[in-house]
């Protein structure tokens, strides 16, 4: 798996810079294979669908809304689906809840949703395993989306998620706050970063910086950019996500990371440990925070928000984390994000209109309304620019990852005990409960206990 993720890095890169520079992007290079489905002739991709008149009503679940276009859903998503297939309802489900958890209690009582998010864990390993995932390597989407983003989501040969674009770290900031701390431009190294931290809690009365701690990758973001900041140049691109997979990662040999980790953590905003990704957004445009730490993904929601607080969008900035030591290339997270995936079903109607949304939802007239309500990029590769719109903020982002050493986040390659040890720790240490030695020394002893590391 690790090197699978290495080898995305590339594809991601490209495809965010081709969209930033607003070029029509180019084909997939390598076209799914046609392969005899490993399904029943009930679960093989549908194409059509026959008269409404002849089709019996089915509710289909769909476990994939996020809150970031819960308004696209509503408005524009599901109307215009049921529209075209009146004979299919769609329901969200688990909206607003954490996917995993929501899934493995639908498994336990043997009633997944259709179409569903997953993920780069084990858990959807194993059900691609138990055959509760389908392979869409014969599905239209797949034939669209580059290669390495699905050999991500390719386990023992099946291609169970088809990941929705590109993910990124990103550093937001709302500069008037920075402004009235006496900093006209973003901080460009780690540490003009905690004197930035710095200046703002003595010079105005809002929080430096705020993260979702509720949320793994999120959680994760602020330790591996320090780490990858710290060790990237002496181990080299591609070492770390090996270092992971193999246990031999040695905290303990790089005090600078638990040096960090102590200067970063007084800064954090007293809550962020609890917050979700919409907490950060209420938080920004609340305008209690000046920096936040997230996604590329939640960019069209963290950047209204700042442009709310500061009542002008311009004052929205988006940056890579400058974490780097001064006058070093800064290092920078790039995974695929989470993907849509789908069920198997007995039912013949059920299983037809879940082949026709998946099949619906990935057509890039369709696929746009998620996009541009995230302001996030597709990895559709014949989704136009004008059918992408991203927050101005984005643009200046996506040129400087041009010039960025790129890894993958381990969150995918350790278990999920090993995720959840970790994201605690890290929370622990926002909240002022244990030390920065303490956390370091905490997740060295989770990575050696971790069963996937040999």
């Amino acid at each position: 798996m690790a090197k699978k993720l290495v080898s995305l890095l590339t594809v991601l890169l490209m495809a965010f810079s081709l969209f930033a520079c607003a070029q029509q992007p180019a084909q997939a290079t390598e076209p799914a294979p046609v392969e005899t489905a490993t399904e029943p002739a009930a679960d093989a991709p549908a194409d059509t669908a026959a008269a409404p008149e002849d089709k019996t009503p089915v509710t289909l679940e769909v476990s994939i809304v996020e809150t970031d276009f819960i308004d696209a859903w509503e408005d524009s998503i599901k109307p215009a689906f049921e529209a075209q297939y009146p004979w299919i309802t769609l329901e969200a489900v688990a909206l607003g809840e954490e996917k995993l958890t929501f899934h493995q209690t639908r498994v336990a009582a043997n009633d997944l949703p259709p179409v569903m998010q997953t993920d780069v864990y084990e858990f959807y390993h194993e059900l691609v395993d138990e055959g509760l995932l389908l392979d869409l390597s014969t599905y239209d989407a797949a034939s669209r989306i580059p290669q390495s983003y699905k050999d991500a989501y390719t386990w023992n040969g099946t291609l169970y998620g088809l990941t929705q674009g590109a993910a990124f770290d990103a550093l937001y900031l709302n500069m008037k706050i920075l402004e009235e701390a006496g900093w006209t431009t973003a901080p460009t190294n780690w540490d003009e970063f905690i004197q930035c931290c710095k200046d703002i809690t003595e010079k105005t009365d809002k929080a430096a910086l705020t993260v979702a701690g509720a949320k793994d990758t999120t959680a994760w973001m602020p330790f591996e950019s320090i780490l990858l900041n710290v060790v990237g140049d002496e181990i080299g691109q591609g070492a770390y996500e090996k270092m992971i997979g193999d246990g031999s990662l040695d905290l303990a040999a790089y005090p600078l990371v638990t040096e960090r980790l102590a200067q970063l953590a007084p800064y954090m905003m007293t809550g962020s440990a609890q917050n979700s990704e919409d907490d950060v957004a209420a938080i920004m445009a609340d305008g209690t925070c000046a920096m936040a730490i997230g996604g590329n993904w939640t960019a069209n929601n963290t950047c209204s928000g700042i442009a709310t607080a500061a009542g002008d969008e311009s004052y929205a900035k988006m940056i890579i984390p400058p974490f780097n030591s001064a006058g070093k290339t800064v290092w920078l997270s790039a995974t695929p994000e989470s993907a849509f995936g789908l069920t198997k079903v007995d039912d013949p109607n059920l299983a037809e209109a879940r082949d026709l949304f998946f099949n619906w939802i990935f057509q890039p007239e369709n696929f746009k309304f998620i996009q541009n309500a995230r302001g996030t990029i597709p990895v559709l590769t014949d989704m136009t620019a004008e059918q992408t719109v991203l927050p101005a903020a984005v643009t200046p982002f996506s040129e400087d990852t041009k010039s960025a050493t790129t890894f993958a986040m381990s969150f995918g390659v350790v278990t999920s005990a090993t995720n959840s040890a970790v994201q605690t720790l890290l929370n622990d240490l926002y909240s002022g409960n244990i030390t920065a030695s303490e956390a370091t020394a905490g997740i060295q002893a989770a990575y050696a206990a971790d069963p996937l590391s040999k």
